[in-house]
């Protein structure tokens, strides 16, 4: 009868729970989390859809264009699929669960190889409830799952190719590597670089490693055979991929760089300890191999330094979202934890082995052992305290190491990521079931990833920039995140204004502070029309009236070469009200002008009520006033050109006294800008508050403020109506119950499907 040994079962037992942990945490919810699944699953419909395939086309992502995203997980699902029929988004699911599970079993082989069974065992363990790919796996990043399995299993063979003969041993490989450049990009350029790396220092100082050179260029060889072997695809892939990334990686996408730089860039806290490991493993090396120079710990020092090094890659102009490197040395690092681990453990059971033996030899013969002492001694064996030892330090990893997600963290995290819940795929379905498949839908960036993939409609996803890798993906996203918060935007490198309309009273308008530490704008000064109250008298009565309730009767912007406006007006059958916000090119001030004006002889107006929502502390220098965030050094300024108002709650509240007439005009200059952060300036309040004042002065003192030009860059600016048109939006798939009024208040557009979590407007046909 066959027999399953102790150790293989404890290996089997590590698998399977590998596989139902990862299946259970992405079904917690039942939808798998994470925003990339529907950026897969347009991929899938994109290459399956009827006529010739086009692996760089995606007909759903950012409104249809360019896809570099590599396809070979795609084409493997996508057989799935058609030979199951199960659901599209449990397919997924069950793949890279099991190709996760494999990173278990593949890191297992090729640490026992280099380290020993014991070493290999810990590390399959520590796999199994590590981080790195099972949040890959939560956020949707499904092809990197794939190769971070595929990646240390073609470097198991690399090690074991005494085992084969020299044709299985290229053939399997070749067909390793091949599958590594057809599913993804970034994960080709690792291993290449990893492997040229190790062959390069290996066959420089083969004599230290005790190699052969010949051993060593058969690495080199399945590299080059793998690009043969999917040439036909790597010769339109190549060009495709470089044309497609070459602004964003040069830098030539501003918007790109600047976000990646903003927020993508690692500390120095995280880098140089990494730096630290590489030396460890030629520490370990001599323990286990009895020497520090050899092959698997060259690979492994490259293992992390290859993808740290790349971290950098901003030095020398190459922009991407570096925190993805780090992907790739989590599996040598846990495999200098698990090396830790084993070691401590065998040199305390060494210690207390030696203790037990020394204090049984010495202690006296006469001295009665009590009960406990005697059927616990004979379990005390040095196999037996190794292994107490090591269950006590695994069990310690956990709390001492952030890379390993226990269930308790794990369904945390699975609830960071989640995207999708029953109403929200409702109404997806909805949509594909319900609509033109040539519709063109706007969404938020997580659910527009999902509507593309599940509802197959072409979708503009409002993704902030960092996020992007092609440079056509800049503009559908950010009309698609303009129009998903605001209805106007003007933009002049200096400061920023949005302004919401007359159709929702939250944004009227909004000031931005351009910063020159972020890329991402401060929100600073906010009006809003349902805090903004007139008074006005008819008659011998008195009436206060907010701007919510008075109806849009126009609104648009003009532009021209040096300034763009924003008009809204609003009116009733008693006063008009017309705001109008004028942006000049390369000024750091707006001017805000609002007109009232009664319609009937006996209305007249004696006042109105701002209420100035900011984030800063009251500077009053009487004909204009500061707001300072010492936080983020952010100053900002309002100079009242035409009448002056009277301040109460700290400045947020500013009423002006009108005299009554029938037509009343009031003017602001309103300006949000940094500062700077010499701490000198802010070591005590009078030095403060001096700095602050020549600010405030030398910009009210100064000649009229479009004048006084600082900055030739051009004006941004952003029309609903006209991004709308121009992108030739058919749906607006909304999340945001704040922003719902928005839309329907909006006549441009009309409610067509709603529900508790998303809200479908359709834009009308006679739309201009």
């Amino acid at each position: 009868m066959f027999k399953i040994s102790n150790k293989n079962l404890l290996l089997l037992f590590i698998l399977v729970f590998s596989f139902v942990y990862r299946m259970l945490i992405i079904h917690w919810a039942t939808f798998p989390p994470g925003a990339d699944i529907g950026l897969h699953n347009s991929v899938i419909y994109s290459i399956t859809k009827s006529g010739n395939t086009n692996f760089f086309w995606n007909y759903y992502q950012m409104g249809g264009g360019l896809s570099l995203t590599f396809p070979g997980y795609h084409i493997f699902v996508s057989f799935v699929i058609f030979f199951t029929g199960i659901p599209d988004f449990l397919a997924h699911s069950l793949v890279v669960s099991l190709f996760s599970t494999s990173i278990v079993a593949v890191a297992f082989l090729i640490v026992r190889k280099m380290w020993g069974e014991s070493t290999g065992f810990i590390v399959a363990f520590l796999v199994a409830i590590s981080r790195f790919d099972i949040e890959m796996l939560l956020w949707g990043g499904y092809p990197n799952v794939i190769t971070l399995m595929l990646i240390p299993l073609v470097f198991y063979l690399y090690l074991e190719r005494g085992k084969f003969t020299l044709f299985s041993f290229l053939t399997v490989t070749t067909l390793l590597s091949a599958a590594i450049y057809l599913t993804h990009s970034l994960s080709a350029l690792m291993f290449v670089g990893i492997t040229v790396a190790t062959v390069f220092f290996g066959m420089i100082l083969s004599k230290r490693f005790c190699v052969k050179k010949k051993q060593l260029s058969l690495w080199m060889l399945p590299l080059f055979l793998g690009a043969i072997v999917i040439s036909p695809f790597l010769i339109d892939a190549v060009p495709a991929y470089l044309g497609g990334n070459s602004e964003t990686f040069t830098g030539g996408v501003s918007d790109i760089r600047a976000a990646l730089l903003s927020t993508r860039v690692l500390p120095l806290e995280i880098v140089l300890p990494l730096f630290a490991c590489v030396i460890l493993f030629f520490l370990f090396s001599k323990e286990y191999k009895g020497k520090f120079l050899t092959i698997p710990a060259l690979l492994l020092a490259l293992w992390i330094l290859v993808p740290v090094l790349s971290t950098q890659g901003f030095l020398v102009g190459l922009y991407i979202d570096y925190n993805r490197f780090l992907y790739f040395l989590v599996l040598p690092v846990i495999i200098l934890i698990a090396l830790g681990i084993n070691h401590v453990s065998i040199f305390l059971a060494k210690v207390a082995h030696t203790y037990l033996s020394f204090t049984n030899e010495t202690s006296q013969p006469k001295k009665r052992k009590s009960e406990v002492e005697t059927k616990l001694k004979p379990h005390l064996t040095r196999k037996n305290i190794y292994s107490g030892v090591l269950l006590g330090l695994l069990l310690f990893s956990f709390v001492a190491f952030p890379i390993f997600l226990t269930p308790f963290l794990g369904t945390t995290i699975q609830s960071f990521y989640q995207v999708m819940n029953k109403p929200e795929y409702e109404a997806i379905q909805w949509a594909r079931q319900n609509t033109p498949v040539t519709s063109v839908f706007v969404s938020d960036a997580l659910y527009g990833w999902w509507f593309s993939g599940f509802a197959q409609r072409p979708t503009l996803s409002a993704v902030d920039p960092q996020y992007l890798t092609l440079s056509r993906e800049f503009e559908p996203s950010k009309a698609a995140k303009s129009l998903l918060d605001t209805d106007y935007v003007i933009d002049n490198g200096l400061i920023q204004v949005r302004e919401d309309g007359g159709y929702i009273a939250r944004h009227n308008p909004m000031f931005l502070a351009k910063l020159n530490w972020t890329y991402f704008p401060y929100p600073f000064f906010n009006f809003n029309n349902g805090e903004t109250t007139i008074l006005l008298r008819k008659g011998n009565e008195s009436e206060f009236l907010d701007l919510t309730r008075l109806p849009v009767t126009e609104m648009h912007v003009e532009t021209n070469s040096d300034q763009a406006f924003i008009f809204v007006s609003k009116g009733n059958d008693l006063l008009n009200y017309t705001q109008r916000i004028t942006v000049y090119k390369g000024v750091k001030f707006v001017n805000m002008s609002v007109t009232i004006e009664s319609t009937v002889e006996d209305v007249s107006i004696y006042g109105i009520r701002f209420i100035l929502q900011t984030k800063g502390e009251l500077i009053d220098r009487g004909r204009t006033i500061g707001f300072f965030d010492d936080g983020a050094k952010v100053l900002g300024q309002l100079i009242f050109a035409e009448k002056q108002p009277k301040l109460y709650a700290d400045g947020t509240e500013l009423l002006y006294n009108l005299k009554g007439d029938p037509e009343e005009h009031i003017q602001l200059w309103i300006g949000v800008f940094s500062v700077t952060n010499n701490p000198a300036v802010y070591q005590d309040p009078e030095t403060k508050e001096n700095y602050l004042n020549e600010i405030l002065d030398a910009n009210l003192n100064s000649p009229e403020k479009e004048a006084v030009v600082i900055s030739d860059l051009p004006l941004d600016v952003f029309d609903y109506r006209q991004a709308v048109s121009d992108w030739n939006i058919s749906y607006i798939a909304c999340r945001d119950s704040e922003l719902i009024p928005k839309f329907a208040n909006d006549p441009a557009f009309s409610l067509v499907f709603i529900n508790d979590e998303v809200a479908i407007f359709m834009v009308k046909r006679s739309f201009s």
